[in-house]
C-alpha cells in the first residue's frame, strides 16, 4: 500500500496536515530553493515544489511524496528573507500597500506528476512605523517565512485585510490537498479548510 509524504519540516504546514484525517509522514526535503531563476512566480513555485517531491524519491520510492512552496509577489518574488537587512527591505517594500501570497503544491509518484497547482490570496498590509518593523525583526520571528512575516502574528499587526484563502497565506491551503487526493480517487470525510473569500 502506497503511503503518503509530505516534503517539509514546517512546523506550520505540518500542524495544518495534522488536522487532517489522513497519516502523512513528513520528512525535510532535500533541495536548495533558488527565487532568483528567471521564471514567473508561478513557474518558480511549481519548479521549486517538483524539485522538492523528486527529492525524496530514493528514500520513498513507492510512496505519493507532496511538496509545497509560498511565496509573496509585488513587483518581484520575494521569499524567506535570508538576513535582518534583507527582512527590512523586503517589509518596507509590502508595507501599507497590497501584494498576492502564491502557495504551489505538487505530488508525484513514481517520478510521474500527478497532481500540481498554485493557490492565490490577496493581502493588504498596514501602515507600520520603520521603528515597529526594526523591532519585530530584532525578535528574528521573520525568519522561514516567506515576506517576512506571519499573519497569524498579532503581536506585529502588518495584516489589515486579505481576500483568498486564509490556509494559503499560512503557508499550504488544505483545500488544494483535499484537490489533490480527489484527483487521485482517494475520499474520505477529512477536515478540510473552505477557502473563504474575505477577511471580515
Amino acid at each position: 500500500m502506497r503511503d503518503f509524504v509530505f516534503a517539509t519540516s514546517s512546523p506550520r504546514r505540518i500542524e495544518l496536515l495534522k488536522k487532517i484525517n489522513l497519516n502523512f509522514k513528513f520528512a525535510p526535503h532535500e533541495f536548495d530553493e533558488n527565487n532568483e531563476l528567471d521564471l514567473g512566480p508561478f513557474e518558480l513555485l511549481l519548479l521549486n515544489s517538483e524539485k522538492k517531491s523528486k527529492s525524496l524519491i530514493k528514500k520513498y520510492p513507492k510512496d505519493i511524496i507532496f511538496a509545497s512552496d509560498t511565496i509573496v509577489y509585488k513587483d518581484h518574488v520575494m521569499g524567506k528573507p535570508k538576513n535582518k537587512i534583507e527582512a527590512f527591505q523586503i517589509l518596507n517594500h509590502l508595507n501599507n500597500s497590497f501584494h498576492t501570497v502564491m502557495t504551489s503544491i505538487v505530488a508525484i509518484n513514481n517520478q510521474d506528476i500527478i497532481f500540481s497547482g498554485v493557490k492565490t490570496s490577496l493581502v493588504k498590509t498596514n501602515n507600520i512605523s520603520t521603528d515597529k518593523i526594526n523591532k519585530y525583526i530584532e525578535s528574528e520571528y521573520y525568519l522561514d517565512k516567506a515576506g517576512g512575516y506571519g499573519i497569524q502574528n498579532k503581536s506585529f499587526d502588518f495584516v489589515n485585510n486579505y481576500y483568498g484563502c486564509y490556509e494559503n497565506i499560512l503557508g499550504l491551503p488544505t483545500c488544494m490537498v483535499k484537490e489533490c487526493l480527489s484527483k487521485i480517487n482517494i475520499n474520505n470525510d477529512y477536515n478540510f479548510s473552505n477557502c473563504i473569500g474575505i477577511n471580515k
